[in-house]
């Protein structure tokens, strides 16, 4: 029964298929599309129409492959372009910071011969909220040695307190440790300039046993007066911000901003020897006097 069946279905299919050869010969010979090429086509359009869609995007994707290598090779020599150009503007500005350095250097020499110094780098600060102590990078194989007065162009920083090989710590004019005897530039006064606890926080300190008369006003500029032997005269330290009257009522003392701020400060000069002779302190406005 089974081989019957299978041996039907086969004769049919023979049919079919002389049947759609026929109709293709003659639409081949009349020129003319068959119901079933159209039907054909029918079918097989959308077909053609993915098949064409996957060529274009696979040639995409091999255009894109093709070219890969050598859009990693130029974006390549332009990231060696773009940081040889990015080292060459920090090389710029390093060598700009040198020269200022230098320029610096040479005006405190020309307005203070006397002076020997040494150019140094603030590599630490003190934790905390107040910078009462730096650190640079030069200690004592550099000739540093303590008690060496630290400035800027500006004025007093501090003064070295702790020397190492290749470093040393600087304690600034803001420290309670600090004192240094100090001068009115106007009026000759004397007195102590040192760090006070409750000031600092305001990045001030005070000038103490002023004279309770004193004609210290509001704007006087505070220097070094070479008093005690330790730091030499003429170093700038700052303005008066105010005049107040000390809790005994015996005398003044004067509230002072200092010329250089210690908690920004970066590049310092310290004074590493004085030689004997006059020197010149230079005033806030740049107008230079000479301490005797």
């Amino acid at each position: 029964m089974r081989n019957i069946f299978t041996t039907r279905l086969l004769t049919v299919i023979l049919l079919i298929a002389a049947a759609c050869l026929g109709l293709a010969a003659y639409t081949g010979a009349a020129g003319k599309d068959s119901p079933v090429s159209a039907a054909v086509g029918t079918v097989l359009s959308p077909l053609q129409k993915g098949v064409s869609f996957v060529t274009g995007k696979v040639g995409h994707l091999i255009d894109h492959f093709q070219n890969y290598d050598e859009m990693e090779a130029e974006n390549q020599e332009l990231r060696e372009k773009v940081a040889q150009l990015e080292q060459q503007v920090r090389d710029a500005q390093v060598a700009v910071d040198e020269n200022e350095r230098l320029r610096v250097l040479t005006g405190l020499v020309k307005n203070n011969p006397t002076f020997r110094y040494d150019m140094a780098e603030v590599i630490a600060r003190s934790p905390g909220q107040w910078a009462t102590t730096v650190s640079i990078d030069k200690g004592s194989l550099d000739g540093v040695a303590e008690n060496d007065l630290v400035v800027t162009a500006e004025g007093m920083v501090g003064y070295v307190s702790l020397v190492a090989p290749t470093y040393s710590k600087v304690t600034t004019v803001l420290d309670t440790n600090m004192q240094a005897g100090a001068l009115v530039t106007r009026t000759r006064e004397s007195g102590i300039a040192q760090g006070d606890y409750e000031l600092m926080g305001d990045g001030m300190l005070r000038m103490s046993y002023l004279s309770k008369d004193s004609d210290v006003v509001i704007g006087d500029t505070i220097q070094t007066s070479g008093e005690g032997g330790i730091f030499p005269k003429g170093i700038m330290i700052g303005t008066v911000e105010r005049v107040m009257i000390e809790e005994n009522g015996m005398n003044n003392y004067a509230v002072i901003r200092p010329f250089v701020d210690p908690s920004t400060v970066t590049d310092v000069y310290i004074i590493t020897d004085v030689t004997s002779g006059q020197v010149t302190a230079q005033t806030d406005g740049g107008a230079g006097e000479t301490a005797e």
